[in-house]
């Protein structure tokens, strides 16, 4: 039911401008510190400049790590970042101000002069008789000692050493196995006070593994007596400088440093926060941590001083504010936008508040402004998310959809007409694609339309490998929206679209078992009449909409309504009867791809489909494409109608017999009206007369009417048309039979481009049915058109 917006052109710009940009976001940013979900800069640069024009203002309100921020600088246009944490406000903040160099690399030194070596002392060890200090150890937390000498195996354990050291030794080793002088090390050091070490509760979410049964809802539970000695430490000397952004500006590379000063298992992300490791842990030596997170600080302003500034808060470039995006909008009502580019809270995925938790409590602790980090009330009310925190459980998935109506709305008073709103996120899970169908919904209510999906997942676009749908689909993905001028927008009532219930109403009026024509005239009719009930002044603007969302979804032949066949009735067919027509209908978007782009991989094929089938509904359709039969069905079709490039990384235009140009067209592959075009073409070159398509409601199994002259008398001819890959079963040539019987004709006949079922073949014989298979339609062809026409069906 999309509006008429040119989506194809929209869509086209996007993929123009990411041709041949990587999806990677750099080492700079990544290393600086941990965040859940950051898009490539380059990314976002592309598609701004690719939608927007140079004096553009952009808004991101939901601003995260800065992505947007960083691709707005990039594209030169003006910007506003909101974003309502305020420990990520915080972190945003010291990286895009600007500090003084030398005062900071001063600060810097006082600290490492007066603490290093305390610090380094807590992880000091020998090996072959010459002092080192560990810079990384393995171990087995649950079993205690033993767990130090003798942990698990795992990758970086090598010949049982499992102490990794900052110094290489004169042998040249840079590994060692803990021993007692490890061992005593250890004890001595858990005799130091660390009591003002926070002693915080987390708020239990168990997504994010902060559950009370394993103590994971302690702050201190997941790091070890050492490193938290060692923190307090450097903590210690921070907090004597002077209040600075040159002191904030350290105070915020320790706080990163938590990420990875706490017990994490080997090898898993610094996503993973809060998991209470105990066993094939490591733990790794702070300061090393801190000098290292400091360097790519300063690298992070050094490689973007182009982007920095005076003041965050209101620079001269860009404004960003600490804030709840509604909120700020509502007091700034005059602010108008030319896109929103975004990558919003999406459902259950990342709830950021709670997941910040760590670096927030040490800030509400240590920093000069305490109470700046404290996580109120009003912030948990306005995060839009998603959790199974006890103490959140109004924030459930109907609140959630409640915040999007009300995000949408709030977006469209603030963006011109024609103004986009894009959409960073990944579309991985089942449950996200129900959630995607509602975003969809809410967007239109508000007066926008989806308008295109663009997958950003693999480094380089243009060369993705193949893989399987379920694959593909947790892809990042770029989804798009446009603001509708009022006289576009869809038509809600009482919170429904009332657009798909028109669809639903015309589609149950179409399969009544009746020959009696349903009409646009009759369709507009009972739409008033309904509307009128419901108080709606029904005028012209309504009546044009109605005739254009039937246009939209319906094969409209004149006056009279049929099942347009080319579209999936997604919410009124079954499950068997949708995969059907999807499989029959794959044929159509192959040649509909290798007709646009010459060459496709499997994830243009399941993106077309989503996007030209579905129209964003995407929970039925995702459910029939996630089922591995159907997939390898699907998969099988695409390999039976194309060939491979010679790289192997594409699928092309299937090799043509010798005697066929290479401009021959695939009637397996024909949208199922130009096929019925085509047999009624090839009716009339075979000196039928008066061939016309028949209309009617429904698929009553008839498509072609016929006049046949036999000497003095005329005969009339019904044709069914099939432009199906699979074999057509009994159950169309037994209706084709019934309608001879019902509209008194002579003959009755069926064409298709593949074969027919056992059954099929014996109903015809009996009741005296025409088949025409897929070889005999070709040589038919063959014989008017000579080498126009191939048919991929044929083996």
């Amino acid at each position: 039911m999309k509006k008429k917006i040119e989506t194809q052109n929209i869509t086209k710009k996007v993929n123009n401008a990411l041709s041949d940009v990587e999806n990677k976001v750099p080492r700079t940013i990544k290393e600086t510190y941990t965040f859940k979900g950051r898009k490539a800069p380059e990314i976002l640069a592309k598609v701004i400049s690719s939608l927007t024009d140079k004096n553009a203002y952009i808004l991101d309100p939901f601003l995260g790590s800065g992505m947007t921020l960083i691709a707005s600088q990039k594209a030169n246009r003006k910007f506003l970042g909101i974003e309502l944490d305020n420990y990520t406000y915080s972190i945003d903040k010291t990286l895009f101000e600007k500090v003084d160099s030398e005062k900071l690399e001063e600060y810097f030194q006082k600290i490492r002069d007066k603490v290093k070596e305390n610090v380094m002392y807590l992880y000091e060890t020998e090996y072959n008789g010459e002092k080192n200090y560990i810079k990384k150890i393995l171990f087995d937390r649950k079993n205690g000692k033993e767990g130090y000498f003798n942990p698990q195996n795992n990758r970086e354990i090598k010949n049982k050493r499992n102490v990794i050291l900052v110094k290489k030794a004169s042998d040249g080793n840079r590994r060692k196995k803990f021993d007692e002088i490890d061992w005593n090390k250890i004890q001595e050091v858990d005799k130091i006070d660390e009591s003002p070490f926070p002693k915080d509760t987390y708020f239990e979410n168990s997504r994010i593994n902060i559950t009370k049964s394993t103590g994971a809802d302690k702050y201190g539970e997941i790091f070890s007596h050492r490193n938290r000695v060692a923190l307090l430490m450097i903590q210690n000397e921070i907090s004597k400088l002077p209040t600075s952004k040159e002191k904030e500006f350290l105070q915020q590379v320790l706080v990163a440093s938590l990420s990875l000063a706490r017990i994490a298992m080997y090898g898993s992300s610094t996503d993973i926060l809060y998991h209470v490791i105990r066993e094939k842990a490591q733990d790794m030596n702070v300061w090393c941590l801190f000098e290292s997170r400091y360097k790519k600080f300063v690298k992070f302003q050094t490689e973007y001083k182009d982007i920095l500034t005076n003041d965050f808060s209101n620079g001269s470039k860009y404004k960003v504010v600490n804030a709840d995006y509604y909120e700020y909008l509502q007091e700034n009502k005059n602010l108008i936008f030319d896109a929103i580019i975004t990558d919003f809270p999406y459902t259950d995925q990342v709830p950021y508040l709670e997941r910040n938790q760590m670096f927030r409590i040490w800030l509400n602790h240590f920093d000069d402004d305490k109470e700046y980090f404290k996580l109120t009330d009003k912030m948990l009310d306005s995060e839009m998310v998603v959790t199974n925190a006890i103490k959140r459980k109004e924030k459930d998935l109907d609140n959630y959809y409640c915040d999007i109506d009300k995000m949408f709305k709030t977006f469209s008073e603030h963006l011109e007409v024609g103004s986009p709103v894009i959409i960073f996120t990944k579309l991985g899970k089942k449950k996200y694609f129900n959630v995607f169908a509602h975003i969809v919904d809410y967007a239109r209510k508000n007066g926008f339309e989806y308008t295109f999906r663009v997958g950003v997942e693999k480094n380089d676009p243009t060369l993705r490998k193949q893989s399987a749908y379920k694959n593909t689909l947790i892809n990042e993905v770029v989804i798009g929206f446009e603001k509708l001028p009022e006289n576009k927008r869809y038509l809600y009532i009482d919170n429904r679209n009332y657009e798909s219930k028109l669809v639903d109403d015309v589609y149950r009026a179409l399969k009544k078992v009746d020959d009696t024509p349903y009409t646009m005239t009759t369709a507009v009719s009972n739409a008033k009449k309904e509307l009128t009930k419901k108080g709606i002044h029904f005028n012209k603007r309504i009546q044009d909409l109605i005739v254009e969302v039937i246009n939209n979804n319906f094969y409209v032949d004149g006056q009279d309504i049929q099942l347009d066949k080319t579209k999936l009735y997604l919410d009124q067919e079954d499950e068997d009867t949708l995969f059907k027509k999807i499989y029959e209908l794959v044929p159509f978007y192959i040649g509909k791809l290798l007709k646009q782009k010459g060459k496709f991989v499997l994830e243009d094929l399941y993106v077309e489909l989503i996007d030209e089938l579905s129209d964003g509904n995407n929970q039925t359709l995702y459910d029939l494409l996630n089922d591995d039969d159907n997939i390898k069905e699907i998969d099988n079709l695409v390999t039976d109608k194309t060939d491979r490039s010679s790289d192997g990384k594409y699928y092309i235009k299937k090799q043509l017999p010798k005697d066929f140009n290479e401009d021959a067209i695939d009637v397996a592959t024909m949208d199922p009206y130009d096929f019925e075009d085509l047999c009624k073409t090839l009716l009339e070159c075979e000196n039928y007369a008066d061939v016309h398509r028949k209309g009617g409601s429904g698929d009553m199994g008839v498509d072609i009417v016929a006049k046949w002259f036999n000497g003095n008398e005329s005969e009339v001819w019904l044709v069914q048309c099939k432009r199906w890959v699979s074999n057509v079963d009994a159950t169309p040539i037994q209706r084709l039979v019934s309608e001879r019987e019902r509209l008194g004709a002579n003959k009755i006949a069926c064409y298709t481009t593949s074969d027919y079922s056992k059954d099929a073949k014996k109903v015809a014989r009996l009741q005296n049915v025409e088949l025409v298979d897929g070889k005999e339609l070709l040589i038919k062809l063959n014989k008017y058109f000579p080498g126009k026409y191939y048919n991929s069906n044929l083996k």
